[in-house]
């Protein structure tokens, strides 16, 4: 089977046991990596590593990568105590707690700025790239599966390439992926790119014979998430979107199909892919950070023409239907490096809605995605803030309560902020819709406490906002209650007033 991958012979030589390739990593190094269909990845590398670590023979290492990768990477790293620091947005619990304990050094750094940071040494050096693919061509480069994210830099930037071949990845995806590295400031050129279907670079991983060091084999069945309910706050979440849109484009603000939708994954998101595949909407695009199960949904209704992003997170039920048809679907997914879907200039250009989900908004409409309390990680930003900022419409959407109802999503002050007020246009919980364009602070809280916050809350909002009105300012907090729900809620259990 590796014979048949590997259509470069001359690599074949090249060709170890997972061991041997263990064996080149050394103490402190920074090892590059992602999952080829998302949070999969070179996961018979990451055991002989992990092996390596149990003996005692590599005490630390850095893992760097923008994508999720599952608790057979991140999490199998984090039990032995070998990892010191991880660049990039999270998924396992085990290196969650290893974060939130201060014992991993994290950073959620911006997917639009890891290539550039890859290329010019920013943060350090990339010794090694650790890479999922399906095969080699005859000139010796990469044939990538569908996640790409940043592993095209990784491979320009590493000393040493290792490339772990999946069999399990059918060989027909090859052709899938358009491979576009950018350049260094200054004078950084424009990005050719204009249309969704454009293909402006190669279905390869630039690479070559001398860059790749060792090659692995893997037979390990990718790893899928489960398939979960959509819930019934997620419903409404969805049908208020759909109304709000329908009433954009009847003003005029949008064309009839809309523009291109940034929709992410998620529970939300498949509630509104699956509301659209039935809705009057012909000719949708998606350019987004991921394509999850709703996309597939809406390309099966025959309702989306193209859909494009850097990478694939799909349910074992989803997957097995892509890989039945393989051909057709490659008609209509193009996945790209995110040189090219986390552009600023590009999702900009192209005018999308985005879709991103919030743990919390406060009443002037900051927004939290990531801490929980201010303080305790969970996922991470990941690609949501390049497109909030650059989007022509920028969502944000949470139920309105957590905890059973003892914990508001509807706060005075976030605790901690990743999107400002000046990248949110809309929030959406199952109580209301809340448009906050245009709209003074006081203006905003008065329609985010009416539209979004739970009946229960909405009281205890208001008295806040009048009597810090009473202060003064453009913004007006008292700063001595500003987090009064949080240090509530600790002390009772709930953020509601006894």
């Amino acid at each position: 089977m590796l014979e048949k991958r590997i259509r470069n012979k001359n690599l074949l030589k090249k060709v170890v046991a997972p061991e041997v390739a263990a064996g080149a990593i050394k103490d402190g190094m920074n090892i590059g990596t992602a999952g080829g269909i998302l949070p999969s990845g070179p996961r018979m590398f990451f055991k002989a590593l992990a092996e390596r670590a149990k003996k005692g023979e590599i005490k630390e290492v850095n893992i760097w990568s923008v994508a999720l990768l599952s608790n057979e990477i991140d999490g199998l790293l984090a039990e032995t105590g070998m990892l010191k620091r991880r660049f990039g947005s999270i998924w396992d619990n085990t290196i969650r707690k290893g974060i939130n304990t201060g014992k991993i050094q994290s950073n959620d750094l911006r997917v639009e700025m890891f290539s550039h940071y890859l290329r010019s040494k920013t943060i350090g050096k990339l010794n090694v790239s650790v890479i999922e693919a399906i095969g080699i061509t005859e000139e010796g480069h990469i044939v990538p599966p569908p996640g790409l994210v940043e592993l095209p830099n990784q491979v320009e930037a590493a000393d040493i390439v290792i490339v772990e071949i999946n069999s399990t990845i059918p060989a027909e995806i090859e052709g899938i992926c358009d491979v576009y590295v950018a350049k260094n400031p200054p004078h950084q050129e424009v990005i050719p790119f204009n249309r969704l279907s454009d293909r402006i670079g190669t279905p390869y991983i630039p690479a070559g014979e001398g860059k790749i060091t060792y090659i692995i084999e893997s037979n390990l069945p990718e790893v899928h998430p489960p398939v979960l309910p959509i819930s019934e706050e997620s419903k409404v979440m969805a049908d208020l979107l759909l109304s709000f849109l329908r009433e954009e484009v009847k003003q005029g603000k949008m064309p009839p199909n809309l523009l291109p939708l940034a929709c992410g994954i998620g529970n939300v998101s498949d509630a509104v892919m699956k509301l659209l595949a039935k809705s009057e909407f012909e000719n949708l695009e998606v350019f987004s950070p991921l394509i999850g199960d709703g996309v597939f949904e809406l390309i099966d209704a025959g309702k989306c023409n193209i859909a494009t992003a850097p990478g694939i997170l799909v349910s074992n039920e989803v997957w097995k239907r892509f890989c039945d048809n393989i051909e057709e679907y490659k008609k209509k997914v193009i996945v790209r490096s995110v040189d090219v879907s986390h552009d600023p200039g590009i999702i900009k250009r192209l005018g999308c809605i985005v879709l991103n989900n919030a743990l919390e908004v406060d009443i002037y409409g900051h927004v939290n995605s990531t801490h929980i309390g201010g303080t305790l990680l969970v996922n991470g930003v990941g690609g949501g803030g390049v497109y909030a900022a650059n989007g022509y419409l920028s969502i944000f959407l949470t139920n309105s309560t957590g905890k059973g109802g003892n914990v508001s999503s509807v706060v005075p002050m976030v605790a901690h902020v990743d999107h400002t007020e000046h990248s949110v246009d809309v929030i959406i919980t199952e109580q209301g819709l809340a448009d906050v364009r245009g709209l003074s602070p006081v203006e905003r809280a008065e329609k985010i406490i009416a539209n979004c916050a739970h009946p229960d809350y909405r009281p205890l909002l208001t008295d806040y906002l009048e009597r810090a009105r009473k202060l003064g300012g453009h913004e007006p907090h008292i700063l001595d209650e500003a987090f009064s729900f949080y240090t509530r809620l600790k002390k009772t259990g709930t953020m509601k007033e006894s």
